[in-house]
């Protein structure tokens, strides 16, 4: 039997019924809205520097969609797709993208990460935020990520850690520690990248 990678209360970490609610969708866009957009922004600046002009550009879990409608604003050619199984905060993605008048180049798709509706190598750069720890299946989300990459394709992946911070938030108490994050990653097939962190997050990217 395939071992499933499990959140540290020793369920799975997909809680499929809060993401369906409403009520919780609005909160958590809310709550998210700002983080969303400082991360485009710091992977604007990062691919800029690796001279990326264009692209087709996929967010893998894109929860309300802040992040791939800023990364729009500032890549004019690209495409842009962004899935997530939440019909909740797919509606506000699709709300906010039609009054930004981004739905020519920004769609989202109700689509399940660790099952990717793409051709392989289809992609030019890969985002995952928040996710790993959300997943049953987190090292079948890498290696769709992998699979979906051009073979010179960029990947940004991102979750909070497992720290002392979880005291005073209560997210923080679900996510995995750096060790079984690292873990996680070598188990997949995911392409060659630098792991950083710092007192909040940790990153594995190749950008």
């Amino acid at each position: 039997m395939k071992q499933q990678v499990t959140s540290p209360d020793n369920k799975p970490a997909l809680s499929a019924e809060r993401f369906s609610n409403p009520e919780f969708a609005r909160r958590y866009a809310a709550k998210h809205s700002k983080m969303s957009i400082n991360f485009a922004k710091k992977i604007a600046e990062k691919l800029f520097k690796r001279n990326f002009k264009q692209g087709r550009i996929l967010d893998s879990g894109c929860g309300p969609g802040f992040t791939l409608m800023e990364l729009a604003k500032k890549f004019a050619s690209s495409e842009f797709y962004g899935i997530d199984l939440s019909d909740p905060l797919l509606e506000i993605a699709n709300v906010k993208n039609q009054k930004e008048k981004l739905d020519n180049r920004v769609k989202f798709l109700k689509a399940d990460v660790q099952n990717i509706p793409f051709p392989d190598n289809y992609f030019d750069f890969v985002i995952n935020i928040n996710m790993l720890h959300l997943v049953e299946e987190p090292v079948k989300m890498l290696n769709e990520i992998e699979r979906i990459l051009k073979p010179d394709g960029f990947f940004f992946i991102t979750d909070l850690r497992n720290s002392i911070l979880g005291f005073l938030e209560k997210e923080i108490k679900s996510v995995f520690t750096i060790e079984l994050a690292k873990e996680i990653i070598a188990k997949s097939n995911l392409s060659k990248g630098k792991f950083s962190s710092d007192l909040i997050w940790w990153r594995y990217q190749n950008i």
